[in-house]
Formats: C-alpha cells, sequence, structure tokens
C-alpha cells in the first residue's frame, strides 16, 4: 500500500503560520516584539528570498547581487500584527 504524501505548505502559508506564532508567544517574552522573535524573523526571512527568487525567475538583472541581498538578511525588520494601543487617556483641550 502506497503512503500517501501529505501536500507541503506554500511559502505564504508558512509566513502567515509563523507571524501568528511569533504574535503568540511575543507577549510572553518581555519587551521583545514580535518580529524579533525566532518565528517573526523567519518569516521576514522566508519572504525576503520568496520575494528575490521571484524577481530573478523573472529576469532581473545581476541576480546574483538580488541572492547575496537576500542571504546577507540585513534588511531592518518590519513590524505586523496588531499595533499596540498606546493612547491611555485623551485629554480634553482648554478653552
Amino acid at each position: 500500500m502506497a503512503h500517501s504524501v501529505p501536500p507541503r505548505y506554500s511559502a505564504a502559508e508558512l509566513i502567515e503560520e509563523l507571524r501568528e506564532a511569533a504574535e503568540e508567544i511575543a507577549p510572553e517574552l518581555n519587551g521583545i516584539r514580535a518580529e524579533e522573535t525566532l518565528e517573526g524573523e523567519s518569516a521576514q526571512m522566508i519572504e525576503e528570498m520568496v520575494d528575490a527568487l521571484k524577481r530573478i525567475a523573472s529576469g532581473a538583472p545581476r541576480p546574483q547581487d538580488l541572492a547575496r541581498a537576500a542571504l546577507d538578511a540585513k534588511a531592518p525588520l518590519k513590524p505586523f500584527g496588531r499595533p499596540k494601543n498606546t493612547v491611555v487617556k485623551l485629554v480634553k483641550p482648554r478653552r
């Protein structure tokens, strides 16, 4: 009997799952934002590599430079998820 292989996640699905996991764990890590967690950084790395591969596949000039930039992982971390509520109380204007 042949074993069926389960379908693999797409890159977009992996990114979504990793970001959801990052948002779940970040509140437990005092002062660590979701994008700074291992899951958050992994999601961004996959996203950057997918973007580079798409550009290379589309015939972008200097594909080696695109690949190097994606592998260097020097782009700043991009925030994601729900923004934190920073407004504590609205102040009434004085007249």
